[in-house]
């Protein structure tokens, strides 16, 4: 009986670290735009993506620019995916080409 109550309390508990760890993308973006808005630096633009990955998805998506901090906020909620051009599209909601 004790170590079935045992077992409980730290499968529980087990539960609760591994649930806290998750990232939180909303508070990296309010961290990182401030910030970035104080750089004047062209490459917070990620313009070498923006040109590249435009042509690579003007057939499914109408491309809209990223800053770096838009990307990096997409790969904190798509940290199990292979981020390429068009699962940056995906997640960003860019609208679909008919």
């Amino acid at each position: 009986m004790q170590s079935t109550s045992i077992i409980c309390v730290i499968l529980i508990l087990g539960c609760v670290l591994i649930n806290g760890q998750s990232p939180d993308c909303r508070k990296l973006r309010d961290t990182c735009n401030p910030c970035i808005r104080r750089l004047n630096n062209y490459i917070n633009n990620a313009d070498f993506l923006n040109n590249g990955c435009r042509e690579k998805v003007r057939g499914r998506y109408i491309w809209k620019n990223q800053t770096i901090c838009n990307l990096q906020v997409i790969a904190c909620g798509a940290h199990k995916r292979k981020l390429n051009c068009l699962v940056i599209a995906e997640l960003a909601g860019m609208p679909r080409r008919t």
